[in-house]
């Protein structure tokens, strides 16, 4: 019988999986999951190197070229050079990308407005202050062992 706690990790990971599906079918198949998810990192991170998604999503950096290439194509991401040292490309995003990002992001909330409007307004406001404090306990716990949160 599972534990509490595989029943938890199951339940997030299935929800956010279902969010991140629903997502990507609504985009009409103008982006994939895993091209979703590195215009996510890349905005966050401003601009980085393409090895740093490599690691990042734990493939080949030949792999991440050919995502990055599908990228360019589609006009989500540019190439740049580091002014410090011309050999290191780095990736961000272009206007076209953020656009992506920012549909998305809308659909999301939608989405997800839609499975807790199935809720009773309490159980949303339980399950929201239940969220926020795993998080605060996780950045806690971050900062605690020198990793920072993103």
């Amino acid at each position: 019988m599972p534990t509490l706690v595989s029943r938890f990790q199951r339940s997030v990971t299935q929800l956010n999986r279902l969010f991140a599906s629903e997502i990507v079918d609504r985009l009409d198949s103008q982006v994939t999951g895993t091209q979703m998810y590195m215009l996510h990192y890349i905005r966050q991170s401003g601009r980085c190197r393409l090895t740093e998604l490599a690691e990042k999503l734990d493939v080949k950096p030949s792999a991440v070229t050919v995502m990055i290439d599908r990228l360019v194509k589609s006009d989500y991401v540019v190439r740049t050079h580091d002014t410090d040292d011309r050999r290191v490309i780095l990736v961000e995003l272009t206007p076209t990308g953020i656009k992506i990002l920012e549909k998305a992001q809308a659909m999301r909330e939608e989405i997800v407005g839609a499975y807790l409007d199935k809720l009773d307004p309490d159980e949303v406001r339980i399950a929201t202050e239940v969220l926020e404090k795993m998080v605060l306990i996780g950045q806690e716990n971050s900062k605690c062992h020198g990793r920072q949160s993103r």
